[in-house]
């Protein structure tokens, strides 16, 4: 690292702990250049580093001040109910936003796609045009069951934790999605209950509706994850047979689960024989590094089946998935002969080609970055045009916010939002219970131009005119 940069990093460092104040003056030039034992110009570089990070301002012939911070919004509550297994049954709403996200000229604000702009995903490009130039055979048969070889090769070497496995152990799949659908058929069967993070994504929720399971919602902490206590609670007293829980980069608060967490969740569920379900389709886009372990690797005895997807982190037009099922590898190959038996070939080969050539990791190291950055813009944004004592979720990765908004006529809401084209997916789809009423997840992955700012802008004065009294 660069002197002025580490300089720049030691008082950054000091800011953010309080050391030096907001509107504080900070010590001079020459100051620091003496305690640093560095030139006068290395420490102007490092003010200016400074400057840069909008950290410092300074004022001509006085110095350099803090510029104070705002105070950041408060996270949205926990959920607090009373919990018991039910079984879903609502699909019109979700179908309801659907339909209206479709529609030319509408302006989304929570659909869970990534950025598919940006010029990091020029090699994926080159990689269709090639495959598609070769005319291979191949790409135009049936796939194996268990998906191209050179991708699952792939896959296991792009993972943190290949010791623990081989590409033979991954069974490629069509998506994330469908990568969930099948675990859960493998571990559960009829009315089984089901454990879900709650707010739990709707992609989830109607893949349980669709397969007949009950379900028991737990509570889940926007920086911590799925509430432990209850969880063990649940598979106490109801019998629970599997949990669904994404601990890295949760849908849709953005949290991390420590791994000491990770650890007592697997221990619940191997005292109680059930299986966790460990949705990791957004852990190549956690902003710490290095990228936090899965609860796969804390397993040694095929209680976790990992589901992950390229949906996320590249497009999902690459229609690529996989799991690593553990002990249920044999029903999840049944499980996929019986519900599409062969994968599409040719996005199997170009994702193999795109990340034996190390275009994935170029990528994923530049996906993180825009999405922080846009992730702080989002925020600001919201901050500034929705009502005051709004909460907001603080993301540790991907690209989702969850936010907590003052009682709202809801009917209303949506009938002026429809109005204005714009559409947003409020809390009724992340819950069967009606658990959050007045909260919405946005999507920041895109970037701020006038008409998503405009949106965000029409969505919190909407939020402001339709407040309940």
């Amino acid at each position: 690292m660069l002197l002025y940069k580490n300089i720049a990093q030691i008082l950054q460092n000091k800011i953010s702990k309080g050391e030096f104040l907001g509107g504080e003056k900070l010590p001079s030039v020459r100051d620091i250049g003496r305690s640093h034992d560095v030139s006068i110009t290395t420490a102007q570089l490092a003010y200016r580093e400074l400057e840069r990070m909008q950290l410092i301002y300074a004022v001509p012939k006085s110095g350099y001040f803090v510029i104070p911070q705002k105070t950041e919004a408060l996270l949205p509550k926990v959920a607090n109910y009373i919990q018991k297994p039910v079984q879903i049954a609502q699909w019109t709403p979700t179908m309801d936003f659907l339909r209206v996200a479709e529609r030319h000229g509408v302006t989304s604000l929570s659909c869970a796609v990534p950025n598919i702009e940006d010029k990091s995903l020029e090699p994926l490009w080159q990689e269709m045009s090639m495959v598609t130039r070769r005319k291979n055979s191949l790409t135009l048969e049936y796939d194996s069951l268990q998906g191209l070889e050179a991708l699952r090769e792939q896959i296991h070497l792009i993972s943190d934790h290949r010791q623990l496995f081989t590409p033979d152990d991954i069974v490629t799949t069509t998506s994330g999605h469908q990568s969930i659908a099948i675990a859960l058929q493998a571990c559960t069967q009829g009315n089984d209950v089901v454990a879900v993070e709650s707010p739990a994504f709707p992609g989830l929720l109607q893949t349980l509706y669709g397969l007949g399971r009950k379900i028991i919602e737990v509570p889940t902490d926007p920086e911590t994850g799925i509430n432990l206590d209850r969880l063990e609670e649940a598979f106490e007293c109801w019998k629970v047979k599997a949990v669904v829980v994404t601990p890295t980069c949760n849908n849709p608060m953005g949290c991390i689960m420590p791994d000491s967490h990770k650890k007592r969740l697997l221990e619940i569920v191997v005292k109680h024989n059930g299986t966790v379900i460990e949705n990791d389709c957004l852990a190549g886009l956690a902003y710490e590094y290095p990228k936090p372990s899965t609860i796969q690797s804390f397993d040694n005895d095929g209680h976790v089946i990992l589901c992950s997807s390229f949906s996320k982190t590249v497009a999902p037009g690459t229609r690529t998935g996989w799991i690593i099922p553990g002990k249920y590898k044999e029903k999840v190959l049944h499980l996929k002969y019986l519900s599409h038996c062969s994968g599409e070939i040719f996005m199997q080969q170009v994702m193999a080609n795109f990340l034996k050539e190390g275009h994935y990791f170029l990528h994923l190291r530049r996906m993180r970055q825009h999405y922080s950055e846009l992730q702080c813009q989002y925020k600001e944004l919201v901050e500034s045009h929705f009502p005051a004592n709004t909460r907001i979720s603080r993301p540790k990765g991907g690209f989702s916010l969850w936010v907590e908004h003052l009682p709202v006529n809801n009917s209303k809401l949506q009938d002026i939002l429809h109005r204005n084209k714009v559409t947003v997916l409020t809390g009724e789809h992340f819950s069967t219970g009606g658990c959050f009423p007045n909260h919405l997840r946005i999507n920041y992955a895109l970037p701020l131009i006038a008409r998503r700012r405009n949106a965000i802008k029409i969505l919190g004065e909407t939020l402001k005119v339709t407040a309940l009294k």
